[in-house]
Formats: C-alpha cells, structure tokens, sequence
C-alpha cells in the first residue's frame, strides 16, 4: 500500500509539474501572450510587476525607479492593460566602468482574468512604483488610455 501511495504522489507531482512547464511554454511563445512578439523587438528592458486579486479589484503594482511619470503609458484595450515606457539615460559624464541599469523602452502586456470595469481603471505613481487599480466588473472592456498621475 505505501508503495502506491508514493507512486500516486509521484505522479500527482509529474503532472502538476508538466502542466506548469506547458503553461511557461504557452506564456512564452503563444500570440496572444504577455509576450508581444512586435513590441519585444524593440523592448530594452522589461519592468518587474506584481499582480494581486484583492477580490473586488486586480492590482498591479510594477518597478519604475528613474522613469518619469510623463514617459509612462497604460490603456486597456482586447482585455488586456498595455502599459510601456520609457528610461532615458542619465549616465553621469566620463569614462563608464559599469553600466547595470537598464535605460530605453520597456512594455508589458496583462490579459485580465476576469472582467473589468475599465471605465474605472487609477494609475498612481509614487516613489518610482506605478500602481494600477483595476475594479472588477462585466464584460465589455474597449481601448482607453488611462491617465498616470503622481502621488506624494
């Protein structure tokens, strides 16, 4: 009996495993994926985020530090919350020894897993963190920019 309870584990776990790889592979070469095959191309670097569903709304929180709030776009749009940007270089004057941080343009691209109220969609900025509130809602989510504004 033990031996088919380990082997039944086991394989619980190969196959939570594989469904895990199959959706890495999907999110990495699917079309309609956060990978924008067109907007990758010229990508210089991609922001780190956070997605959390407080139950009534998603948040998205993503890591900024050094881009200017009027560099910052996001829209709503095919049930998706595009945002880009851009990081102008601010390299001090001289000869660079190390260059680590990554300047240029960036986009993300999140289908939303439910749907939202876009017409009630804030973006806030503060201290180089862009936080964006997304209400759930019913269906029907149509493009509309979205305004960032800066908090203090």
């Amino acid at each position: 009996m033990a031996t088919e309870t380990g082997r039944k584990d086991f394989l619980d776990e190969l196959k939570a495993m594989k469904e895990k790889m199959e959706d890495i592979f999907i999110r990495s070469f699917a079309p309609d994926s956060d990978r924008e095959q067109k907007g990758r191309e010229k990508d210089d670097w991609v922001p780190m985020s956070d997605i959390v569903d407080s139950g009534n709304e998603l948040v998205y929180c993503l890591d900024l530090p050094g881009v200017m709030e009027c560099d910052i776009q996001v829209e709503c749009r095919d049930d998706r919350l595009w945002i880009s940007g851009l990081r102008k270089d601010k390299v001090a004057e001289g000869e660079s020894i190390r260059i680590e941080r990554p300047q240029g343009h960036f986009s993300r691209v999140f289908k939303f897993p439910c749907p939202v109220n876009e017409e009630a969609i804030q973006a806030e900025f503060k201290k180089g963190v862009l936080r964006i509130s997304v209400p759930k809602s019913s269906p029907g989510c149509r493009a509309r920019r979205i305004e960032v504004r800066e908090v203090e």
